[in-house]
């Protein structure tokens, strides 16, 4: 339960005696979301109240009643009701991308076939064909993140514009099968056709890109209210700035020490960004009500200024050096930083009978899209085989490139499937499709929003937001891949992160001599 403070009043005092916008830094389970809400009660006119997603949304929806004047969305929603205004028959379609890059791949297929086939009969030399079929998931993740970073809103000059292709690729770990220019020459394409076609059509992304890119007029607000603001990325804030009329004002709470979500388009820096845009003062939030003292103080070894309450339980922080199939129980959850041994241990622990499910349909989805390269694969040891040849040469250009971020993510997605497939030779010895069958393998053990009586395994990506009585925590050390400060930080951010997940037990299991993903 999250008692008031003098840093709450603080804050709530600021909120009717104060000027302008302010950020308050949060640390874990220190009731921020109940901060904002608690604010709201103090604050007049018009109110947008900026959830991270909808279940948050509905949530603080039920905790601030049906006031007037408040409005309470997702960026999403409030994107795509701006949007609604200017195309009020728009149609939401999350394969919007997928459909018109295909329907591209064919248009382009058939002039080169005819190009190649002009060629022919003047006797002049043709090169190989190259299928482009098999760049669809790196230019779709690719376009997502241009729309996210806002790409066409800001004004790029064409060298800005190359090297911020590059960036997103380099950044975010696009794995374009070792070709990026051509994988950057489809997403400049499939953007543009994007744009054109989202006055009828738009995706997920385009819910909030629509509005910027075209400039469509938003509604205002006297009060503009984000929660998770470290988590925002350029398009997500662009939305919430345009949300202000000349007097208006900005509570944005986060925790910069939780930005993790890099990868997903979000700033690790967003917090100070939505400070300077808006000259915001900065307030505390450091006392955390959901762990316990043990952890609270284990957790300050990355965040120092984090406090337990004084009422709060001593709670424990233990090294375990039991087998986790004996220590582990229904209910209970299990942390890693990287995503190969946590399918690993999920086996284990069903091959025990311990009920275990892997958070994030998503990854298992990235594993079947890589492991589908190789469809007419037919073989466990030709898969492996293709795999390890992949990943040689993926890792080796990666390193080349000083991208060691993205070499080390190629060894864990090919660790992931390495795992699946002696999982799948061990049901299935001798099945029709290898691959078919690794994929099979994925859609048994991965899932969304795992919950009720099995073991949880996740990453700690997949982990952030969420609570446990009881977590385990699968330590493999820091990346030796994390060079660079913000790398580093990234590190520790997650290690906070793990640690915080924690009400009651936060259990330690070493694994960092057995991982054999690089990390």
């Amino acid at each position: 339960m999250f008692k008031s403070s003098p840093q709450k009043f603080a804050i709530l005092d600021w909120v009717t005696k104060g000027k302008g916008s302010a950020t308050v830094k949060a640390v874990a389970g220190s009731g921020k979301t109940t901060t904002l809400v608690d604010a709201v009660d103090l604050m007049q006119g018009r109110i947008f109240f900026g959830a991270y997603n909808k279940a948050i949304a509905n949530e603080i929806a039920q905790k601030t009643g049906k006031r007037p004047g408040l409005f309470v969305q997702t960026m999403h929603a409030a994107g795509f009701a701006s949007w609604r205004k200017v195309a009020p028959d728009v149609v939401v379609d999350g394969d919007k991308c997928r459909n018109l890059y295909r329907a591209m791949v064919e248009r382009m297929d058939d002039e080169e076939a005819r190009a190649r086939e002009e060629a022919l009969l003047a006797g002049q030399p043709v090169g190989d064909v190259i299928n482009l079929n098999q760049f669809e998931s790196a230019v779709l993740r690719l376009v997502s993140l241009a729309k996210q970073s806002g790409f066409g809103v800001k004004n790029y000059s064409p060298l800005e514009q190359d090297y911020a292709w590059y960036s997103l690729i380099d950044h975010f770990d696009v794995d374009t099968l070792g070709e990026d220019a051509q994988v950057i020459d489809l997403s400049i394409s499939l953007l543009k056709f994007s744009i054109e076609r989202d006055t009828k059509v738009i995706d997920f992304d385009d819910m909030i890109y629509a509005p910027l890119v075209h400039d469509t007029p938003v509604w205002t607000y006297d009060w503009v209210l984000l929660d998770e603001a470290q988590d925002t990325n350029v398009t997500r804030r662009e939305l919430a700035l345009r949300m202000m009329k000349k007097n208006s004002r900005m509570l944005a709470v986060g925790d910069p020490h939780q930005a993790i979500y890099g990868f997903t388009g979000a700033d690790a820096d967003s917090m100070a960004l939505i400070t300077s845009a808006v000259n915001a003062v900065e307030m505390p939030l450091t006392v955390s009500y959901r762990c316990p003292k043990a952890v609270v103080k284990y957790a300050q070894n990355w965040v120092s200024h984090i406090q337990s309450a004084d009422n709060a339980p001593e709670g424990e922080v233990v090294t375990v050096i039991k087998p986790l199939v004996e220590v582990v129980k229904p209910g209970d959850a299990v942390l890693c930083r990287f995503n190969a041994p946590v399918i690993e241990y999920a086996f284990q622990l069903i091959a025990a009978g311990v009920p275990a499910k892997v958070e994030g349909r998503d990854i298992g989805a990235g594993l079947k899209s890589l492991a589908r390269q190789w469809k007419t694969v037919t073989t466990y040891d030709e898969l492996g085989a293709r795999l390890d040849a992949y990943c040689e040469k993926q890792v080796a250009k990666y390193l080349a490139k000083e991208q060691k971020a993205r070499a080390e993510a190629v060894k864990d997605k090919v660790r992931c499937l390495q795992i699946l497939i002696s999982r799948a030779m061990a049901e299935n010895p001798t099945p029709v499709s290898a691959v078919e069958a690794v994929c099979n393998q994925i859609d048994a053990i991965f899932g969304e929003n795992v919950g009720g009586d099995v073991v949880l395994l996740s990453s700690i990506h997949k982990a952030k937001g969420r609570e446990w009585n009881r977590v385990f925590w699968l330590t493999t050390g820091p990346s030796k891949f994390a060079r660079k400060d913000w790398e580093q930080q990234q590190e520790a951010n997650l290690c906070y992160v793990a640690a915080t997940r924690a009400k009651q037990s936060l259990y330690l299991i070493d694994i960092s001599r057995k991982s054999k993903n690089g990390g």
